[in-house]
């Protein structure tokens, strides 16, 4: 008899099965929550709130916002699809025990041919979503547009943006605006300001633990010749520095929130939030950055594990972020 596998066990010696050997668990992995919630995840529940507080419970069509999410999560799924598929000679080299990464293509869960099955199918799904989405919302095209180029642009191997320096400050703060802005968009037809600040915000806390990946990551990284900024420029502080402009940009945004909002109290408190939460990955953020300085010029083998636990930790401070935006002004729009 089999010994029994679970299905998120990665030492089993019999995975399971889904025809042609297909691993079940490549279907987990491709999900990558990690990754999922504190972007995505998180840019709906700013969305959520952010409808509430432009249009009101009875005033947005929550219909077209659950369309919306929906398209918006299989777009995410879609780009870790083609990450793994772009990625994978650099994934041969990475520590994946250490990060706790479990790498389906490298592995032999799946191959490039399922994944590209795939992604096709997510792919007929998010156009006929938008198509439905477009009879109702006349520029929902545009910004599924704007999605899809954050999909492929980073992750398609032909383009690989992934494979550039400083998309950290082009892209991924970006990727949690189009997904809030389109969201809020698709419930009550607005463009909103506040969607956009508050989005921002949280764009660049959580994207705090991406460029700590990337230095997590750049032995690996180096190997597989993906040049990120902390391949180019292993010197810097990557991680602060990146934590020190999310702080200065979350001052920079007081004003313009309280021209919104009609609020300074609420406007502070919401400020006064991104920038502790900032300030909590900038320490992280500091700590992994000293992490990799020291690798750099000594032995250290356990420097992947060290960081990738502190960046962990930047996750939670980030869902906390996201958790804090949404009870504030949940808060002020029951009372007000």
């Amino acid at each position: 008899m089999k010994p029994y596998c679970n299905l998120y066990d990665t030492t089993g010696t019999n995975p399971p099965t889904a025809g042609g050997g297909f691993d079940l668990r490549t279907f987990w992995r491709i999900l990558r929550i990690e990754g999922l919630i504190p972007f995505t995840g998180c840019a709906i529940l700013i969305g959520f709130v952010v409808t509430l507080w432009e249009a009101g419970f009875s005033g947005a069509d929550w219909r077209l916002f659950v369309i919306a999410v929906v398209a918006a999560l299989l777009v995410h799924i879609d780009a870790h699809i083609w990450n793994d598929i772009m990625d994978v000679e650099v994934d041969r080299q990475e520590k994946s025990r250490e990060t706790r990464r479990n790498r389906p293509l490298v592995s032999g869960w799946a191959t490039v041919g399922d994944y590209r099955k795939m992604s096709a199918i997510i792919t007929v799904l998010v156009v006929v979503l938008a198509g439905y989405l477009t009879t109702q919302r006349t520029f929902i095209p545009l910004l599924f547009i704007i999605g899809f180029f954050f999909d492929y642009a980073y992750n398609h191997p032909r383009i690989a943006l992934a494979y550039q320096p400083y998309t950290e400050w082009y892209i991924f703060p970006w990727l949690v605006v189009g997904v809030t802005v389109t969201v809020v968009y698709a419930a009550t037809g607005i463009f909103s300001l506040l969607a956009l600040i508050l989005s921002l915000l949280h764009g660049l806390t959580v994207t705090c633990f991406v460029v700590s990946m990337m230095r997590r990551d750049v032995n690996s990284d180096r190997l597989g010749r993906k040049n990120t900024s902390s391949v180019q420029h292993p010197e810097l502080p990557h991680s602060t520095i990146y934590g020190i402009v999310t702080l200065l940009v979350s001052f920079l945004m007081l004003y313009p929130l309280y021209y919104i909002l009609g609020s300074m109290e609420l406007s502070y408190i919401l400020i006064l939030t991104t920038a502790v939460i900032a300030g909590i990955n900038t320490v992280y953020g500091a700590r992994i950055d000293q992490l990799c300085t020291r690798a750099l010029f000594s032995v250290f083998p356990d420097f992947e594990l060290r960081a990738n636990k502190l960046m962990l930790q930047q996750v939670g401070a980030s869902l906390v972020h996201a958790v804090a935006i949404t009870v504030i002004l949940l808060t002020f729009w029951v009372i007000s």
